[in-house]
């Protein structure tokens, strides 16, 4: 009897094991389908042949101008690895993160995916992604059993914010992108607005006496029927700018968010490698 119950339990054991260990290869082939999906709309749409400055707003151009200094060449696309930390509500414990993102400067588009430490032994996997108008945010323990995930047209919009207010990451799209442009507000604050396949995006970017871009939040953070909070990113600030191949970027990143469930989520990123695909050029990396 006891040998028996010994067995059961070994066995349950093998076969909870066997499922985490597909689920997560199932897991990853999904986030490399998107990954191979974004990367062939880099590599088929057009690219400016040369950066300019944008005029207005003046918050803006002198930004861009500082961002960019002499780089004139065009970029396809960035990659970056991070680490850091998330918290659920506005009072829950912080755990260890690290991930990595792909963004595409051709067209609005990413693939960001982390992995956070809940406990020893156990981990959440997110995966959030904008790839040709479609979009999602998945959140599963042991990369397996789904937590809170969303893959609906109101995501849509929160995804292309997310892309919007990830720009300072790669400053150079401002001034070689066509689908994003600015109005200005005052001396320190401007709106801009990006637009894809139809669909617009409206954010607030605050500059500090330096210049820099030092927050974008979205223009609206409720559901104009509802009144409800919108699920995805709603706010971003930007710290320790850091030369990167000649290109000003902020190596520290926070942001807020909300999830499918209404949940309030904080996360703080460090930057800790960056590689440009620069078009007609091999990949510069800088770690």
């Amino acid at each position: 009897m006891i040998d028996m119950l010994i067995f059961g339990i070994i066995m349950c054991i093998s076969i909870f094991l066997f499922v985490v260990v597909v689920g997560s290869e199932l897991f990853t082939i999904m986030i490399e389908e998107q990954i191979r999906y974004l990367r062939l709309i880099i590599h088929y749409a057009p690219l400016r042949a040369t950066f300019g400055i944008p005029s207005k707003p003046e918050p803006v151009a002198r930004y861009v101008s500082w961002a960019l200094g002499e780089n004139q060449h065009p970029v396809g696309s960035m990659h970056l690895r991070f680490t850091g930390r998330r918290r659920y509500g506005k009072t829950g414990r912080w755990m260890n993160m690290g991930g990595e993102a792909f963004f595409s400067l051709a067209a609005p588009g990413f693939v960001w995916h982390s992995t956070i430490t809940y406990a020893p032994g156990i981990w959440l996997s997110a995966f959030d992604y904008y790839v040709d108008d479609k979009a999602g945010m998945n959140l599963n323990l042991l990369s397996v059993f789904p937590l809170d995930n969303v893959h609906n047209d109101a995501i849509k919009t929160t995804s292309l914010f997310r892309y919007l207010a990830c720009t300072p990451l790669f400053p150079m799209i401002h001034g070689s992108a066509g689908f994003i442009s600015w109005e200005n507000i005052d001396d320190s604050t401007a709106k801009a607005i990006i637009t894809d396949k139809g669909r617009s995006v409206e954010a607030i970017a605050r500059f500090n006496g330096r210049g820099w871009i030092e927050s974008i939040g979205m223009h609206e953070k409720t559901h104009p029927e509802t009144g409800r909070p919108v699920p995805g990113h709603f706010a971003c600030r930007f710290s320790s700018y850091t030369n990167v191949e000649g290109y000003w970027i902020p190596m520290q990143v926070d942001s807020d968010m909300i999830l499918p469930d209404g949940e309030y989520v904080t996360a703080e990123y460090s930057i800790t490698k960056i590689e440009f695909d620069t078009a007609g050029r091999k990949n510069r990396s800088v770690a």
